[in-house]
């Protein structure tokens, strides 16, 4: 015999003799008083004495023993005796909820999180083997549970507890180590209810064996309502938190690795970016990233002290020789938790971008000018492919294979003194820029105004971001030195910041479009001025529209003559070529989406149909882990699904990070191959241990047991026995009964006489 809470019989015990206790106190209130009619009922009371006697201590007995079930109900007492499995639940199934994510890799001396959660779960399954009655066990990963679908089961499922399955178990705990997923306990506790446990006579006692980290116990709603909901229709008869960690240690992480906005092409140097972040109560100081380009490594990058709680960017610059797949690598020192000391970046380069310029002026000078300045040739290469081309090229922009042999759909769109443009041309337009594409704009003496404020402005629904006016001149103002050109804090503008900087007084503007007076933007941030002219009149205007952007410029772009004269001298500034570039880097930005893959995603590759053969093949990265190497560059294929003129591979729920190659026959017998990165969740490091005393706030109003792993030694109670709950619930509804019988016989009832009046 055995209780769960044995600290209530201390408590409840006692109780039974209140009733004494009261029949006690009942008896000194008595009074004897002798008269003569009392005589006859004396002697009646000596004849039938034994029997009132007899119906009062049944009465006083049944009222302790209500007391002493309803105190064993509570106490949960537990009874091992085999004939004893009629009354109570003979087998106990213990669900164990082991945390795999990859802040449980967290290591100190000889010992580590993961590990002093895989040793609890072998002392759990230890103290159950030593109880004589029927010990089940469910155990589940963390990793398992996110993809674990309704009615289906974990690889420990309803396992018998014997010799037999303590052999296996030692031998499995040993194979298995840390997963790279961020999967936290609710997503455990939420596949509790989707196992399919047998119903009936189970003791259900449930383990989270978890390193409880503050970002996902400081408020811990959700995880309390999951536990609550579990004893209530799952039927868990016990709740115990197994901490695996009692303190946080400092760990650094890589939490980013993108490129910045600019051209990414072959030869071409381009901007990265990579951030640390510093989970640690200290500054962390002399950090350093190592790179790795295509396998070959490049300088350290030395980063700035990291103050505690906080993260820092750094910039560097890269260049890439050859066009086709390529990758980046960066990662740190080893510390507490080293897969997020990892962090990759692939992607695919073309010789150039495309860049399509529609002239619509008279000479075509504009055109040449900014195809010039994108493309100057020689030994000088930016990563742009311009063509200068009619309008009538507009109306091909929606298909990705615009150009044919021009290098897929445009970059960016710049459109120079454009008249008009055709239905089909416009509607191009704007769906090549609400799919995320953006337009250049540039206005000039052979813009149509009308066409441009009825269709192209559209009352501020269409894709020109303001009406216009009349051509208007810059008037000059003497014995002023005001630049023309007033210019806001925008990446476009980066070549005339600075307070010593000589482009700036050397743009001219002679005439620009002026703006109706009565106009007045949208109350919303779709549109923004990014610079105006010295008399405080818009210049250059962006605007937001769909997934894209639009950036127009008031005045034209080229310096040649016109019947007003020269409207400016735009291309003729020094920093005109880079201005240029800036440009249509920015409005290239928006179509250049890197997609972010992460662990535990489905690695989709799609193609057109008819070029690639069915199968493609996924060459899996090395496997990095705080247990060591495991083996390398396996290959996976993959048979394609036709669908909507295209072929279609999933590598579903990637376990690993790491660069993924993927290699493609064509149908000439032609191999490509195709990068694609897959990183850890940023966050996962964080370290941070909630408390005790706060973790016990935040799960207020459940019932658990708090353990440490390190001294995870429950008793036989807690593990097994027949629960006689339910037994003693049934006994003490029939001992209420009975007290209420026994009541009723040993009170005074006056029969009431038949036919008898007040």
């Amino acid at each position: 015999m055995s209780f769960l809470f044995p600290t209530l019989l201390t408590i409840g015990l006692p109780l039974i003799g209140v009733p004494i206790l009261i029949h006690l106190i009942n008896l000194r209130r008595q009074q004897r008083i002798r008269w003569a009619a009392m005589q006859f009922l004396l002697e009646s009371q000596r004849r039938n004495r034994r029997w009132i006697m007899l119906k009062q201590l049944l009465l006083l007995a049944t009222r302790m023993a209500a007391i002493a079930l309803l105190v064993l109900m509570l106490a949960h007492l537990m009874l091992r005796n085999e004939w004893l499995s009629l009354l109570g639940r003979g087998t106990t199934h213990h669900l164990v909820l082991l945390d795999d994510s990859y802040s449980m890799s967290d290591r100190w001396d000889d010992a580590s999180a993961f590990g002093e959660g895989k040793r609890a779960v072998q002392a759990i399954v230890d103290q159950a083997h030593l109880q004589s009655d029927t010990q089940l066990i469910t155990l589940l990963r963390f990793s398992e549970a996110a993809r674990l679908s309704a009615g289906a089961q974990p690889k420990v499922f309803s396992e018998q507890i014997n010799e037999t399955f303590r052999g296996r178990l030692e031998s499995l705990l040993a194979g298995w180590d840390v997963s790279e997923t961020d999967v936290g306990p609710a997503e455990a506790l939420k596949a509790v209810p989707r196992l399919p446990l047998a119903e009936g006579d189970q003791t259900l006692i449930l383990y989270l064996v978890s390193d409880f980290r503050a970002r996902q116990f400081a408020s811990a709603t959700e995880i309390r309502k999951l536990l609550a909901d579990l004893v209530e229709d799952e039927k868990i008869a016990q709740t115990h938190l197994v901490r695996c960690v009692n303190e946080a240690r400092p760990n650094l992480a890589i939490t980013s690795l993108v490129p910045e906005s600019g051209v990414r092409a072959a030869g071409v140097e381009m901007w990265m970016r990579v951030t640390v972040a510093n989970y640690g109560d200290a500054p962390a100081r002399g950090v350093t990233v190592q790179l790795e380009q295509d396998g070959d490594a490049l300088p350290a990058l030395a980063l700035d002290d990291i103050p505690p709680r906080d993260e820092l960017s750094h910039k560097f610059r890269v260049q890439f020789a050859g066009t086709g797949a390529h990758s980046l690598i960066a990662s740190l020192g080893s510390d507490a938790v080293d897969v997020d000391n990892r962090r990759y970046f692939a992607f695919d380069l073309p010789p150039a971008r495309p860049v399509l310029i529609i002239d619509g002026s008279q000479d075509g000078r504009g055109g040449r000018q900014l195809s010039l300045a994108l493309a100057p040739g020689g030994n000088t290469r930016t990563g742009w492919q311009p063509h200068v081309e009619p309008p009538s090229f507009l109306a091909d922009l929606p298909s990705p294979n615009w150009g044919g042999a021009r290098g897929g759909a445009p970059a960016a769109v710049c459109l120079l003194d454009v008249p008009r443009l055709a239905d089909d041309e416009l509607a191009a337009l704007e769906n090549y820029v609400r799919a995320g594409g953006g337009v250049a704009l540039f206005v000039g003496p052979d813009t149509d105004r009308s066409f441009y404020n009825d269709r192209f402005y559209r009352n501020g629904d269409g894709l020109f971001p303001v009406p216009l006016k009349l051509p208007t001149q810059l008037m000059d103002n003497a014995g002023e030195s005001t630049p023309d050109l007033e210019i806001t804090q925008h990446p476009l503008f980066q070549v005339f910041a600075g307070r010593r900087n000589g482009f700036l007084p050397l743009v001219m503007i002679d005439y620009y479009y002026a703006l109706p007076d009565a106009w007045s933007p949208k109350d919303d941030d779709s549109l923004q001025i990014l610079a105006r002219l010295r008399n405080n009149e818009p210049l250059v205007v962006e605007k937001k529209f769909g997934e894209g952007r639009v950036v127009a410029q008031l005045t034209k772009l080229s310096s040649g003559d016109t019947p007003l004269g020269r409207w400016s001298n735009w291309s003729l500034n020094p920093a005109f070529p880079v201005l240029a570039n800036e440009l249509v880097s920015y409005l290239a930005a928006t179509r250049q989406v890197d997609p972010l893959h992460q662990v535990g995603d489905d690695l989709v590759v799609s193609v057109e149909e008819g070029k690639y053969e069915p199968t493609m093949r996924f060459v899996l990265p090395d496997e990095h882990s705080a247990g060591g190497a495991r083996p390398t560059h396996a290959e996976v294929p993959v048979d394609a699904k036709p669908s909507g003129g295209r072929l279609t591979a999933k590598l579903p729920n990637v376990a690993a990070s790491g660069v993924y190659e993927v290699q493609l026959q064509s149908l000439q017998g032609d191999l490509e191959n195709r990068d694609f990165a897959v990183n850890v969740a940023p966050g996962e490091g964080d370290l941070s241990v909630e408390p005790r005393t706060e973790l016990i706030e935040q799960l207020a109003g459940v019932d658990f047991q708090l353990h440490d792993a390190a001294d995870m030694a429950l008793n036989a109670q807690q593990l097994a026995g027949f629960q006689m709950s339910d037994a003693l619930l049934a006994t003490l509804i029939v001992m209420l009964v009975a007290e209420q019988l026994f009541a009723y016989l040993a009170s005074y009832h006056v029969t009431p006489l038949r036919g008898a009046t007040r």
